[in-house]
């Protein structure tokens, strides 16, 4: 879990600086509550820093940034439709588009460059919300600790992402899909469990992911997950029913967690595993040239 802990390390160093507010002013709030109940939200930025936060009351979604506006002219557009509230925010640099060039950001773009272009959004506790993410180059820290999140889409092309419940709280709602798309990037995304998510799907193609499900699973989720020649890490509980279905090829590397048993060609189960299991955590996994990696999580 070399790249867990680095990663990590990096980002939380990243965004517990206290200075960091200080230069940053709101740039868009949402306002007039009582004319919706869920609120879309579409983030696009091709670069940057960013990160997502909970907060007691206040508006439903507030939004503090200082870009660089030689580089990027913000976008911002809201609809109420059906008592739900889309929401798009465009942060695309000009003549660029968000993912598929990963690469050409990673070789073009400075790290100096990211710095410059911070953004903080703080989500509260009174509405649900549908996140759709989608990253070019830079570092964004989402914690989703005691919000409501029916729906979350994270695609990076190289840029480093987690995912946490970093206050200790559940998502107040069921999550129906938490999806995650990495060309060249990283996701990393903590203690799954808490996300309450009922189908978890992973694209992987040259990039990194860990899967963090550290604490028991109340209910089932299934997991599906590909890894073209990227790598993907899945920290498991120890005290749920697990049973895993790997679709493998001759060239990737794959790492079984201890205490599993191959109960037919590809299907392997621990110890609590049972069928009808109500918690029962359920792993469908293709790789092609990737890594794999599985390993119980430690207490």
């Amino acid at each position: 879990m070399a790249m867990l802990k680095v990663v990590t390390l990096v980002l939380l160093s990243i965004f517990s600086a206290d200075a960091l507010q200080a230069q940053l002013r709101r740039f868009y709030s949402l306002q007039n509550p009582n004319s919706y109940d869920s609120v879309d939200f579409t983030l696009k930025a091709t670069s940057g820093i960013s990160f997502f936060r909970h907060v007691n009351g206040g508006n439903p979604l507030n939004i503090f940034g200082n870009p660089d506006l030689d580089r990027i002219n913000p976008s911002f557009e809201i609809d109420v439709v059906n008592r739900t509230c889309q929401v798009n925010l465009n942060l695309s640099e000009f003549r660029k588009s968000v993912v598929g060039d990963g690469l050409v950001y990673a070789m073009m773009s400075s790290k100096e460059e990211d710095e410059e272009n911070y953004w903080k959004f703080l989500l509260n506790d009174q509405k649900v919300y549908n996140l759709n993410l989608n990253y070019g180059i830079g570092s964004s820290d989402i914690d989703l600790s005691g919000t409501h999140v029916s729906g979350l889409q994270i695609t990076t092309g190289s840029a480093d992402v987690t995912v946490n419940y970093r206050g200790g709280e559940t998502n107040l709602s069921e999550m129906d899909t938490f999806m995650i798309k990495v060309d060249l990037g990283s996701i990393i995304a903590h203690d799954l469990e808490r996300s309450r998510a009922r189908n978890l799907i992973a694209e992987i193609g040259f990039g990194q992911a860990v899967l963090d499900f550290r604490n028991p699973v109340e209910k089932s989720c299934n997991v599906k997950a590909t890894v073209g020649a990227g790598k993907l890490e899945v920290l498991l509980p120890i005290n749920s029913p697990v049973i895993i279905h790997m679709k493998e090829s001759p060239l990737c590397n794959i790492t079984m967690a201890e205490g599993y048993e191959e109960m037919e060609k590809g299907v392997y189960v621990n110890m609590l595993y049972a069928a009808d299991a109500l918690n029962l955590l359920t792993f469908d996994i293709e790789v092609s040239m990737g890594v794999i990696s599985f390993a119980n999580a430690e207490d």
